[in-house]
């Protein structure tokens, strides 16, 4: 997809970082926006931003780990624009705890927005969009936490590791057809993912140990920054111009920073060893 203007792009997680960042991009192509989110506020502030470049849009408070929420998202589309050409899966929450200390609740809440959330999208957008027979592409936020996993952040990078492997099948299947596929997998982004953290003040023990000056988030990030060599924070627009772009190649794995080539090399070596010894055995 070369040309974007006049298409029609539905964006979660379009209140705030690289939703909005991808809103605003989107907004300098003139598309026709749907803008979703939990937060209201939020998400109001980005439609006004988008109204403000004289693009038409619409927002709607979605909760994306709802499929009935999700299918009405996807019914108000195709009322309003009549068509869905970008689908942006980019709604997600961080959750950061110790795994020793995430109940059920925890886990249900985190796995349902994050993987849960790209299905329902799939799920909702997906026989329309196909049978438009238009151009399409659906695109989901990974993260470089579907590939390298950090201390206190197990749930969510389960969450994106599933992620990944759903959408890598979604592409084996719609070869050949009007749609692509592609993941994003974004390093430090300044954004407030770091501040979604399980809000149910019944885990009071989840909460504290999230937020354990030992665990603080925040330090955590910088640590996985750290981690990966010549990598910098990014901010969400250059993010989404990151994202774009690998739309327009149609590349599959949308890489938004470059420094965490070693780390996926010794993955990658880790499983070849493995799978040459077993031969062997």
């Amino acid at each position: 997809m070369k040309n974007f203007e006049n298409k029609v792009a539905v964006i979660t997680g379009a209140g705030s970082g690289i939703g909005r960042g991808i809103a605003e991009i989107s907004a300098t192509h003139k598309m026709r926006l749907v803008l979703a989110d939990v937060d209201e506020k939020g998400l109001n502030e980005t439609l006004d931003l988008v109204k403000s470049k004289g693009v038409e849009a619409i927002a709607r408070v979605t909760d994306v780990s709802n499929l009935d929420e999700v299918e009405n998202l996807a019914s108000q589309t195709f009322e309003t624009f009549q068509n869905c050409h970008l689908l942006f899966n980019n709604a997600g929450v961080l959750g950061p705890a110790p795994i020793s200390k995430v109940n059920r609740d925890m886990y249900d809440w985190l796995i349902n927005i994050n993987l849960g959330g790209c299905f329902n999208g799939v799920h909702a957008f997906l026989p329309k969009m196909q049978s438009s027979k238009e151009e399409g592409h659906i695109i989901a936020t990974c993260s470089t936490s579907g590939f390298i996993a950090y201390p206190m952040l197990g749930l969510y990078s389960a969450s994106k590791f599933g992620i990944r492997g759903l959408m890598t099948s979604l592409r084996a299947e719609l070869t050949g057809s009007n749609i692509d596929v592609s993941i994003v997998c974004p390093g430090e982004v300044t954004t407030n993912i770091v501040n979604s953290t399980y809000g149910d003040t019944s885990n009071q023990e989840v909460k504290s140990a999230a937020k354990d000056s030992e665990h603080d988030p925040k330090a955590l990030l910088e640590v996985a920054a750290e981690d990966a060599q010549n990598t910098f924070p990014i901010s969400p627009l250059e993010a989404a111009q990151a994202i774009f772009a690998g739309i327009e190649n149609k590349d599959f794995y949308i890489f938004t920073h470059k420094g965490y080539k070693r780390q996926l090399e010794e993955i990658s070596n880790e499983y070849l060893l493995a799978f040459e010894q077993s031969m062997f055995q």
